[in-house]
Parts: C-alpha cells; structure tokens; sequence
C-alpha cells in the first residue's frame, strides 16, 4: 500500500477508535440497522432504537459531524418509490448506507438493493454484514462511465473497468460528507484519478483493491 494512502488509512482508523468516533460508530449502526429493517425511521422510531430523545436525533449526530440524510434534504425517490412530500418530510433515510436511489453507488446487503454515500461506504458495508458476495455499482466522478465488481470477504472481484481507481481524503473537519464522502470516488482508469488529486492535494490515489484493504480495516472495528 502506498504510503499516503497508508497515512490516511491509519488516519481514518484513529477517528474511528476516539471516544466520539466509538460513540459515532455505535450510533450510526443502531441506525443502519434499523433503515434495512423498517425502512425510512421517523426521528421518534430512530430515537426509541437509540434510546435518545427524539428531538435530539438529528442534533446529537450533527455535533459529532454526521449530519443524518433526510428525506426532506433528498427531495427524490427513495425506499418506498414515490416521490419525497417536500419539506415536511423528515424520515432519516441514510446514514452512510442510504435508500436514497439517486446516489451513485448501490451495493446488496441482507438482500436488498441500497446505496451508499461514497465508494468506501459500499466497500466496506458488505465486510461488516459479513455478506459472501455483494454486487457493488458506481459510476466514474469524471466521465460518467459504469463501474462494477463484487465485494467479498476477501476482496473485490469482476472488476469493470479493470483498471478503475479510487480516491481517498481525510475525514476530519466538517460533516463528514463534505470533508470524506464528497471526495471519496470512483474514477475510470488512474490517470483520471490522479487529474482529480492534482486539483485537490489532500487526496490520495488507490486501486480498488487497496480502498477495500481500508475498508476491511474499518470494517473490522464494528
């Protein structure tokens, strides 16, 4: 593994396993749980699963910088396959997974058909759910093109484009989707990739291969 993409490997890992990011980490499968079983949660059913009030659902996730995905903030088709009411709709419908259908990247866990906010979210889940193979699809961030594999335990396999790459940014500062998920994508071939870190340093260039190695390590802290 290259070492800047080591460096924010062991970054990553050192969020996950801080107090906030332990407490984080729980929370946030508490609800990811709970999205494959019920389907979008209602801020009191997402707050009887947490044992919080409900009223402090949102606002307990967003002091942590992991601001919850509502159905009011996706306006789009989600989990039940009709259009979101608008504004008064605030079921959480993602938290890191998603069912939020108009993301890019889709992956197969406890045999159902949901999404994921950035590329590690659908390289790592499938490890955590201990899933024996996972049918991952995303899309390159420059061109558009299709991308697709399976995700196992022990890997990544029928990759296409072959030659598909990954990049990789830290996860500290703000919301984490901003500062992490935003920039965490598929690319079509390496040069693309590598055209995206140049314009953003922070980043780091991987294959596939070596983003899921970084997921397999988080995935190991659940």
């Amino acid at each position: 593994m290259k070492a800047r993409v080591q460096d924010l490997s062991d970054r990553l890992v050192a969020k996950w396993t801080s107090p906030t990011g332990v407490e984080l980490m729980a929370a946030g499968a508490v609800v990811v749980d709970g999205l494959l079983r019920h389907g979008p949660l209602s801020p009191e059913k997402a707050g009887e699963l947490l044992g919080w009030p409900a009223d402090e659902v949102l606002s307990r996730f967003h002091a942590m910088k992991f601001d919850l995905e509502t159905e009011a903030e996706t306006g789009v088709e989600t989990w039940h396959g009709i259009q979101d009411s608008g504004p008064g709709s605030g079921d959480i419908v993602g938290a890191g997974v998603s069912l939020n259908s108009a993301r890019p990247y889709s992956m197969e866990l406890r045999g159902q058909r949901v999404y994921g906010w950035c590329v590690m979210d659908v390289l790592m889940f499938p490890v955590v759910f201990k899933e024996a193979s996972s049918k991952v699809t995303g899309r390159c961030a420059a061109t558009g093109v299709p991308v697709s594999l399976t995700v196992t335990p022990d890997g990544v396999r029928d990759l296409v484009p072959a030659d598909a790459a990954v990049t990789l940014a830290p996860a500290t500062g703000a919301d984490i989707r901003e500062v992490f998920c935003d920039r965490v994508n598929f690319y079509a071939t390496a040069d693309l990739a590598r055209a995206a870190a140049d314009r953003d340093p922070d980043l780091a260039v991987c294959s596939v291969a070596e983003a899921w190695s970084v997921g397999k390590r988080l995935a190991d802290l659940f």
